[in-house]
């Protein structure tokens, strides 16, 4: 099963990233006469000798992507492409129409259909199959294919020809492609406590935790439990709002970084008195961004960190424009300077264009610290309550599955996410499901009843709206029962 979001934002990285943070600063060419002789050498003797096509940009580029993929894990070269796909990955934001897909047999079948999204106002369903986009037959196609042809330009729409039920004909739908917002943020009410599942800090995290405290708040409800496990990351600032939310006042976090050029950043809270009691669940994913509001929890004593130690990432990056060589000369010639990093002619009132732009180093600058003055590089942060990760249960894990969305009654020959989240569920309390995946065969129908005649729903087979609550209600049980860290944030935030 393959399955892809327009425009491909599932590719998260582990990192912390200050966007655009340090735009009026420098990285200037520091490599000795001597060095930089025998590196044009090494360029001519290549191209001179090399039996194959090069040229002297290719080596260039090669040699700068070497030079930083050389440095540390987190430290790389993006040309102009791949930074494009980085940057949908970490903003959270791009054009298109709002679902989720995946490759079933030979169709594209909607998985889900993100709330308030283009596909869902112009009435896509879950489990609908895309035939047709724009005119092109997309039966057999990949999902890549698919994607590059439904993605686009904000306010510009794609006819999507589609089959909602096997029998049924063809159905041809109008989608305005819209700026998409990826919402990182899954929160509920668990009998009076907050639950919130923070899955990265995009640029929509601030956003969307607002909702959910916001919700909170109406219903009074001041017990937290904040799930950053798994979290690789992501925006220092948005980890920092987040904070300041939760985290009374005084320091946050500092950002130390190794260059004089650069003034070290500290962050503050100014909350007088702190209304929430915290419970963050982490594991040895938890990293990053995350461990930066992670840090200043425990440090600040707000609340615990419950789970197993975190993953130990304090070095943070900056995303940096680099000169083309032409730029690079032209440049020298007009200021006399030896500018490489493209941001810095901004104090001279100099935009470079795209062409100038060779690609982008994503550099580690420096490492923060906790309020407490830790870094914890390497070491990660030890939980006050440890408590091992859960195990799975017939092959499924509880912490992985997604209530059901309750959108739409699904049955035989449909796909979607609800009935692949059902599945586990059901698999869970010991009912036969002979395959966890999206599809609804005769074999899930036929758990579906037995389910339903257990609890006294109607047997129809069918994963209708009444059932998907009733699963719902279950997997709150089977959390309690079989997510031992969540459990134990419960016990503490009810004093137990």
């Amino acid at each position: 099963m393959k399955r892809i979001i327009f425009r491909s934002v599932s590719r998260v990285l582990c990192i912390t990233v200050l966007m655009l943070l340090l735009c009026s600063q420098a990285v200037y060419a520091a490599v000795p006469a001597k060095n930089a002789e025998y590196l044009d050498s090494v360029m001519e003797f290549i191209q001179e000798q090399y039996y194959g096509e090069t040229t002297g940009d290719k080596l260039v580029d090669n040699a700068i992507r070497g030079m930083l993929n050389s440095l540390d894990d987190y430290t790389t070269y993006y040309d102009n492409e791949e930074k494009e796909v980085f940057m949908d990955s970490i903003t959270g934001v791009f054009g298109g129409i709002g679902v989720i897909m995946e490759m079933s047999g030979d169709y594209i079948v909607v998985s889900t259909v993100f709330s308030g999204s283009p596909a869902e106002k112009a009435g896509l369903l879950q489990g609908d199959k895309i035939i047709e986009a724009g005119g092109i037959n997309l039966v057999k196609a990949t999902s890549e294919k698919a994607a590059s042809i439904i993605k686009g330009e904000p306010g510009t729409t794609i006819e999507l020809g589609i089959l909602r039920n096997e029998n049924d004909e063809k159905i041809l739908v109008d989608v305005v492609r819209e700026i998409i917002k990826v919402n990182p943020v899954t929160y509920e009410n668990r009998n009076g406590i907050g639950y919130i599942r923070l899955d990265m800090f995009n640029e929509n995290t601030d956003e969307y935790i607002n909702k959910a405290l916001t919700e909170f708040d109406k219903r009074k409800i001041s017990n937290i439990v904040l799930d950053l496990r798994g979290n690789p990351g992501g925006e220092v600032s948005q980890a920092v709002a987040l904070a300041e939310k939760i985290v009374p006042e005084g320091l946050i976090t500092r950002l130390d970084y190794k260059s004089e050029r650069y003034r070290d950043i500290y962050y503050y809270s100014t909350l007088k008195q702190p209304k929430y009691k915290i419970a963050i669940l982490v594991n040895g994913l938890s990293a990053s961004a995350s461990e930066i509001v992670s840090g200043a929890v425990q440090d600040t004593g707000v609340g615990v960190l419950i789970g197993t130690k975190t993953f130990g990432k304090a070095k943070f990056q900056s995303l940096i424009p680099i000169l083309t060589s032409e730029a690079y000369d032209k440049y020298n010639e007009k200021l006399g300077l030896d500018i490489i990093n493209a941001y810095e002619l901004y104090n001279y009132n100099i935009f470079p264009t795209e062409e100038e732009i060779n690609g982008y180093a994503k550099m580690t600058l420096g490492v923060y610290y906790t309020p407490k003055g830790r870094m914890i590089d390497g070491e990660g942060l030890t939980p006050d309550i440890q408590v091992a990760d859960p195990a799975s249960v017939a092959g499924v894990y509880v912490t992985g599955i997604q209530r059901l969305t309750k959108s739409v009654d699904l049955r035989l020959n449909n796909q979607g996410s609800d009935i692949y989240n059902a599945k586990k569920v059901l698999k869970v309390m010991g009912y036969e499901i002979t395959a966890v995946d999206s599809s609804f065969d005769k074999a899930f129908e036929a758990s579906l009843k037995k389910y339903q005649t257990d609890k006294a729903l109607n047997a129809n087979g069918i994963l209708d709206i009444k059932t998907q609550i009733a699963i719902n209600a279950d997997l709150l049980q089977l959390i309690l029962k079989y997510d031992t860290q969540y459990a134990a944030a419960v016990r503490y935030l009810k004093g137990k």
